[in-house]
């Protein structure tokens, strides 16, 4: 483990509040990421992620390893956006594909957590990519529209989309490529999903 890790579990675990702010600073972006796509509501899902710190600074001393802090901190945030799921559901229409998946206890929570610091990853790099590389990447993995739904959208031609779409696709293949990430596995995990 990290030196400077032990340091903060310790500092935690004798109620020093930069500790807890460097945990906040260590996993709150990603946790922010992982809510908002079950709630779908960005305040909804920042409430969510302050109350899992607090969770946290109620419990600081049951912990002793940086990952049992995260699988904890992943766990009230996965519990809270299925509470809120389950209450919303009379008010708010919610795709009960998503539901069954946030109540299926079979899926392993690392694998979950894993898939969205992975997408969370992809989507940074999709916003550094050039404004309509990026926007048809979108539309064509995200949204799943073809060539020509993503022409007429644009205003422009089917040839200038598949070009626009093979230029965005190998910047991110050399982006993955440097941080050793496979992209066709990255690529087929958020097509799966979708």
């Amino acid at each position: 483990m990290n030196k400077n890790f032990e340091k903060q579990i310790l500092d935690l675990r004798a109620g020093k509040e930069s500790a807890l702010s460097f945990f906040m600073d260590s996993y709150a972006h990603s946790l922010r990421f992982f809510a908002m796509k079950m709630v779908k509501d960005k305040l909804i899902s920042e409430e969510i992620v302050s109350d899992a710190y607090v969770k946290l600074w109620e419990r600081k001393s049951n912990f002793s390893c940086a990952e049992t802090i995260k699988s904890f901190l992943y766990l009230v945030t996965k519990n809270a956006c299925l509470d809120y799921v389950k209450q919303g559901r009379l008010r708010f229409e919610h795709e009960e594909e998503w539901l069954y998946e946030l109540e299926n206890p079979d899926k392993d929570m690392l694998t979950k957590i894993i898939y969205f610091e992975l997408l969370e990853l992809v989507v940074k790099e999709i916003e550094r990519l050039p404004k309509q590389q990026a926007q048809i990447f979108k539309m064509s993995f995200f949204e799943g529209k073809n060539a020509d739904e993503i022409s007429s959208e644009l205003g422009t031609t089917a040839n200038n989309v598949y070009f626009a779409r093979s230029k965005a696709i190998s910047l991110l293949k050399e982006t993955f490529k440097k941080k050793d990430i496979s992209f066709y596995a990255m690529l087929i995990s958020l097509i799966s999903t979708n």
